[in-house]
Order: C-alpha cells, then structure tokens, then sequence
C-alpha cells in the first residue's frame, strides 16, 4: 500500500494545484476530502484523475460537522494531512461572518480531532497574512508579529491558527502552521482579482482598483498557487512539525501594477479608478507584507518566477477553451457533471 495524504478543500483553487503538485513530485496517493461549496469544483480535478486514476480518491464531507466514522476509516491510511479548506472572501465574511466561523473555526477543530484520531505524522494548517492586519509601508511581518485581524475572515483564521498550536501544545499532535499571501494562477475564481481584472480588460470594461484617499493604490504580495504547494510540499518532507510558523510570501505589486502587467499581456488599453478601500470595502487592509526569510534560510525558493507565473496565467485564461473559468455560476461550467461523474467512478 502507498503512502496517502489527505487534502481538505482539495477541489479548491488552491487545494487542486497542491494535489496535482504532490502527485507529480511523490509517489503518494492523494485523498481529497471537500464539500464542493461555490468555490469548488471537481472539475480542477478532471485532467489529475486522467493522469493519476489510481492515486487520486475523493471523499465527500462537510468538515463544519464531525467527521463520522465512515469518512475517518475512508482516511485510515493517511499519514499526513494539509488542512487547505477554508472560506477565503473577506467581502463575504463582511456579509456572513457565521459561516465563516463555522468553516474556519469549528471546521479545523473537527479536522484537528479526526488528525488525533489517526495519529497522522504531520498536520499542516494553511493560514493567511491577513490575520496579522495591515502593515505599514516598508514593514514585512515575520512569524512573531502580532495577530491583529481586521475582518470575519482574518480572524476566523487565526482562530483557526491558535486551535492547531493547542492540539500541539496539549495533545502533541505533530502541527506545522503556514501563512501565506494573495495566490494566483490557472482555474481561479472569478471573484479574485487576476481573473476578474482579465474578464473585465477582454470585455472592455473599466476597473475599480482599491487604493486610498490620496489616490494610491493597496498593495500585496502575489504568489502562484503551484509555488504555494512546492513549500507546503518542503515543508513536509524537511521539517519537524512542532508549531512552528513559516511565511509564504511573494513578489509584492500594487494591485495596479498588477492590472498594468496583465493588460500588457493581452495587449490592450486599461481604463480604470482607484476607490477609497476605506469606504469600498470596509474590513479590508491597504496593505499586507510578511516577511519570508525563515523558510528561505531552509534553501527553498519559489520554483517559478513571478513573470513567468503570470504571463502562463493569463495566458492559459485566455485560451478558448478555457476563457468559461473567467464566469461565474453553473452556466459558465458545462463540463461540471462530466466533471463529477470521473472523479467519482
């Protein structure tokens, strides 16, 4: 029998990325365990089952409720575990904190408790910069910062961040926590920034760009989804999983830089407004930054440039074929009960 990892949220944006990564750099089987919200689809997934039938397996669970013994003995053979699901929108937290307390908190106590259960080697909890709030220009948080959210969403995170330190501190399960900063990359929601950025420049629409009163605009630190799992995968493999907290970074843009970069891609004109995030978007910060030299000290560095990450991002997204990622609804995703039947036959 192979070895297994379970990947919560692994038909996520971010979560499909991290299987397709794990299973092209291991021998691993990958056991995706997610509820299939707005934000995920199986159809992530439908070109990693082609290519990996027999070391990809799906089970289906909300993890807002206990994991039943059926879905703990279907991950039986798991030795590790990245808790990668989460609600992740800060505008609809502003909106619906509950279920953002219910994923994020409750959530990552069931999954922590079901870990325990198994006696799983190394839990990996994924967290966000925003749970240590804005930072002040020319400031980059390190791992000992201060935790400060300013949204539902931030603080539901380090909710979930303090639940995974006490199941080390308190039961020795093995914990490593990560932060991590703005992902890009191919099959993105369309709510995100690049995707919408590049829907909105191909329809010739103009941009809102958050900024503030001065008429700056906020900045971020942008990272591919794959270079995000190339740490994660690092990190499982070359460290020992004792609480510790290692950042995830990034190359830092302003938002409208990176507007400026993508319509350049695709060689077109930009309209756009920078808007007062103060009053746009309440809860939102101008500016994150953490600083990620811990886990470069350890020798590993993002494995693709963030140049070449986004020109293959917006690239991909432009193609035809694949131009339906860019929309919203079941409408825009023809392929998604296709998609659902090869996962699960």
């Amino acid at each position: 029998m192979r070895d297994a990892i379970c990947i919560t949220g692994g038909a996520g944006f971010s979560g499909a990325h991290l299987c397709q990564h794990i299973l092209d750099n291991t021998d691993w089987d990958v056991v995706v365990l997610d509820r299939i919200t707005y934000a995920g689809s199986l159809e992530r997934l439908v070109d990693v089952r082609r290519d990996y039938a027999e070391r990809l397996r799906f089970v289906f669970h909300d993890f807002r409720a206990l994991y039943p013994p059926s879905v703990v003995h279907a991950l039986r053979s798991c030795r590790w575990i990245i808790h990668n699901g989460a609600e992740t929108h800060v505008e609809r937290s502003l909106h619906d904190p509950e279920t953002f307390c219910q994923s994020n908190v409750l959530g990552t106590f069931h999954t922590l408790e079901m870990a325990r259960s198994l006696k799983v080697e190394h839990f990996i909890y994924v967290s966000t910069d925003e749970v240590l709030g804005a930072a002040p220009d020319g400031v980059d948080f390190d791992e000992l910062a201060q935790i400060r959210p300013s949204n539902p969403y931030a603080a539901s995170k380090a909710g979930g961040e303090a639940l995974a330190f006490a199941y080390w501190k308190a039961f020795g399960l093995p914990v490593t926590i990560t932060r991590t900063m703005n992902l890009f990359g191919e099959r993105q929601h369309p709510e995100k920034f690049i995707p919408m950025t590049i829907r909105k420049l191909l329809k010739a629409q103009p941009l809102t760009i958050h900024g503030d009163s001065t008429g700056r605009s906020g900045a971020r630190k942008w990272l591919h989804a794959r270079n995000q799992a190339s740490a994660l995968l690092f990190l499982l493999q070359n460290t020992q999983p004792q609480a510790a907290t290692y950042h995830i970074a990034g190359e830092e843009h302003t938002n409208l830089e990176i507007a400026e970069l993508v319509a350049d891609e695709i060689k077109t004109d930009m309209a756009y407004e920078i808007t007062d995030f103060k009053l746009a978007r309440p809860g939102h910060d101008f500016r994150y930054s953490l600083d990620d030299r811990k886990l470069r000290s350890l020798s590993w560095f993002p494995p693709v440039p963030f140049e070449e990450s986004l020109r293959r991002t917006v690239k991909w997204s432009i193609q035809p074929q694949n131009a339906y990622w860019l929309e919203d609804g079941p409408e825009a995703h023809p392929k998604a009960t296709n998609a659902l039947k090869a996962i699960l036959t």
